[in-house]
């Protein structure tokens, strides 16, 4: 598929010099926050990804960009740690990122609070299937390794996150939040609303971890990064069944389906029964809408269709979701999931962060940028029916896509 027929192009506008993506564009109108543009680990990882049949120049950029950022010392203001790579870079941070506890120095932003950007860095360096680039960022994956397993060590087999002292993101995955509690409904919450204590595990993080200690174990050789991949797959499956989201401090689970399932499926760290369950979860009306999957479920009692993370439809998140469906064999109900996104995504007439679902149809959030990157890259990736999963990943299926030429 061409860049012209596709439309991938648009990307350009979201390109830095060095080639690496912001997670989103400045401002499109008066109504667009537009507050993203800037270097995102988890943001541009997964939109390289996305992408890298069509832009395998943007992924090299990207990997080259976080390693030169990785984390070399600990640093608790920060969240800094050997081997981490960073969450949020800006050259010149606003004054109102530091008003809101973030950890602004010398007017920069170098902000190391993501619990899986470390592992998608992981992901999609190895699914680059450059040996060369590998021996280039050899000393930046090892610690990137090094730092997953320690992060799985303190975790008690988990990868779990906590908020600095001073303030910022309190909770780290994907969901991250400053205050779940607050109007725009992002983080995770429990059925009375409150804020699980931390640290926190979330379903979404351990997902993307398998996989990363898989390609750790394609990188190095070495099958012991496998084996630790799977018994993560089978602690998951022990710790977190299709009705819940996180584990707490205390190890109790936090209650909660929606998107995250499709995470599941997507990293295929499941025994095949509990995927199953997994899958026929994520397929049911209360998630599964004419126009996405709904980051949380209707039914739940912290559900609004406006929330940031508890309602709303990701294009990115349901994209990871389309692509674990159909691994798991759930032909037709990833193609609702797949038409249903780009169909939203055509009414909307750009490419938003997320958006609302109602009956009747899609709805324009006033809390999106409304180009992000990872949602433009989720449309190409739909269209070009690839789902990001490497062979040298992934065992190969009957259903795996492969991107049309």
């Amino acid at each position: 598929m061409s860049r012209q027929r596709c439309g991938a192009t648009k990307l350009d506008g979201l390109l830095a010099p060095e080639g690496w993506p912001y997670a989103s564009s400045l401002p499109t109108d008066a109504r667009d926050p537009g507050r993203f543009h800037a270097l995102f680990g988890r943001d541009s990882l997964i939109t390289s990804l996305q992408i890298l049949p069509l832009r395998p120049d943007v992924a090299r950029a990207t990997v080259r960009a976080l390693a030169e950022l990785q984390g070399k010392r600990t640093d608790p203001g920060t969240l800094e740690e050997p081997g981490k790579i960073i969450h949020e870079y800006r050259v010149k941070a606003d004054a109102d990122l530091q008003a809101r506890g973030f950890p602004v120095r010398g007017g920069q932003l170098r902000y190391f609070a993501s619990a899986d950007s470390t592992s998608w860095f992981l992901v999609l360096l190895a699914s680059i299937g450059d040996v060369a680039l590998e021996q280039e960022l050899g000393r930046a994956w090892v610690h990137a390794g090094e730092w997953v397993l320690a992060a799985l060590s303190r975790g008690g087999g988990l990868v779990r996150h906590t908020p600095a002292a001073g303030g910022g993101l309190v909770q780290q995955g994907w969901r991250d939040a400053v205050d779940p509690t607050d109007a725009s409904g992002g983080g995770i919450v429990d059925a009375y609303g409150k804020v699980p204590a931390a640290p926190l595990a979330d379903v979404e993080t351990q997902a993307v971890t398998t996989v990363a200690l898989r390609a750790l174990s394609v990188m190095s050789g070495h099958d012991s990064f496998f084996r630790e991949s799977v018994a993560l797959g089978h602690r998951i499956a022990k710790r977190f069944d299709a009705n819940v989201i996180a584990i707490d401090a205390l190890g109790a689970p936090v209650r909660g389906a929606g998107s995250h399932l499709g995470w599941l499926l997507w990293a295929d760290c499941l025994p095949s029964d509990a995927a199953r369950m997994v899958a026929t979860r994520l397929i049911t009306p209360d998630i599964l809408t004419p126009w996405g999957l709904r980051t949380l479920s209707d039914q739940h009692p912290a559900f609004d269709p406006r929330a940031y993370h508890r309602g709303t439809v990701w294009p990115f998140d349901s994209w990871i979701g389309w692509g674990g469906l159909r691994a798991c064999g759930y032909i037709g109900e990833a193609e609702k999931v797949r038409i249903g996104v780009l169909s939203a995504l055509e009414q909307m007439g750009s490419a938003p962060e997320l958006y609302e679902v109602y009956d009747s149809g899609p709805r324009r959030s006033p809390l999106a940028n409304q180009v992000q990157a990872w949602t433009m890259c989720a449309k190409w990736a739909l269209e070009a029916k690839w789902d990001g999963r490497s062979s040298r990943l992934f065992a190969p299926s009957a259903s795996s896509p492969t991107v049309s030429e």
